[in-house]
């Protein structure tokens, strides 16, 4: 597996989610697309439980441009088996975004709700 491929796919899928509109059926469409194939991304580096890889991919949360480190941080804690430390800069993340008011700020607190249950 190619980590430095999946990164680059990785950034052109979270460009994809950042660009939706959501008035627009195909452009929706093609936003599920985007998520469903950035989980299998995830998928296929918990396959190989590769710690190297996973801290490789973990660089990722350091690209704000697109939303990509929320994306990121999410589906790594979803997906992954991180250390405490990408564990916690991934859940800073998050907060930062939580603490925030309107629709994303409710759904990630939502997010860290059900998080804290799971682990």
């Amino acid at each position: 597996m190619d980590i430095e491929y999946l990164k680059e796919r990785y950034l052109k899928l979270t460009k994809i989610c950042a660009e939706t509109d959501y008035a627009d059926k195909k452009s929706v469409q093609k936003n599920n697309s985007a998520v469903n194939e950035m989980y299998k991304i995830l998928d296929l580096i918990s396959e190989s439980e590769n710690q190297i890889e996973i801290q490789k991919f973990a660089e990722l949360l350091n690209v704000e441009k697109s939303r990509t480190n929320l994306w990121v941080a999410t589906q790594m804690l979803e997906k992954l088996n991180v250390d405490q430390k990408t564990e916690k800069r991934a859940l800073n993340i998050i907060k930062s975004v939580a603490n925030g008011s309107g629709a994303d700020a409710m759904g990630f607190q939502s997010w860290l709700s059900e998080y804290k249950i799971r682990n």
